[in-house]
């Protein structure tokens, strides 16, 4: 998995943030975040990569807990992962051919921080929730995930490590661009407040002709 670079990393109050190439299942963190179907089998995809590295038994106590909310986390143990916990985070219906929405993209994003809260968990690895087979962009899976990222900081007291791992290349490139030029909640409040001032000032102008 390569280094990540200081435009990769990013800070959220006491929440960092850092963007990096390569398999999750690699990552090297206390939870790692599946992106998981209604059902909880893990047949594909990041899914697959886990059970793969940490054994069916994942795979066995996870559809124990199905059918499972869309939005919903799932906890289970690690297999043979060295990792804590793995979270099934619930983005897929798997009885529906529907694609993730960015509400069900944001929903179960505050489940797992606040789940991760909850355990005393500091560090996280995860995917992007809904790009790819969910059928979200690249950038729309991403905006959605710092968009909460940025509010539970607000209220976080405890640092919190978070790594979002992206195997295919063309998509962490993309990604890249988008981590990069994101603006935070306050800066885009800050952004329409001063185009609507413009906007009201040309009027005036306008009607002062």
């Amino acid at each position: 998995m390569a280094e990540p670079r200081p435009a990769d990393i990013r800070q959220f109050g006491p929440i960092s943030v850092r963007l990096v190439h390569g398999d999750l299942a690699a990552v090297q963190a206390e939870v790692l975040v599946n992106a998981a179907n209604t059902q909880l089998h893990m047949g594909g995809g990041v899914a697959a990569a886990l059970r793969s590295r940490g054994g069916i038994e994942i795979h066995q106590e996870a559809i124990q807990h199905a059918p499972a909310a869309l939005g919903s986390v799932v906890r289970t143990g690690p297999g043979k992962l060295r990792v804590r916990y793995v979270y099934h985070a619930v983005v897929i219906d798997y009885d529906v051919s529907k694609g993730t929405s960015s509400s069900d993209v944001g929903t179960v994003m505050k489940n797992v921080l606040r789940r991760a809260s909850s355990d005393g968990v500091k560090s996280l690895g995860l995917p992007l929730f809904g790009a790819g087979v969910g059928g979200l962009s690249v950038e729309s899976s991403l905006k959605t995930i710092l968009d909460e990222i940025e509010r539970a900081s607000r209220s976080r007291a405890g640092s919190l490590a978070i790594t979002i791992a992206i195997r295919d290349r063309e998509e962490f490139d993309r990604a890249r661009v988008c981590f990069r030029d994101y603006s935070d909640q306050d800066a885009r409040t800050r952004e329409e407040a001063d185009l609507a001032s413009d906007f009201l000032n040309e009027l005036r102008k306008k009607r002062n002709r």
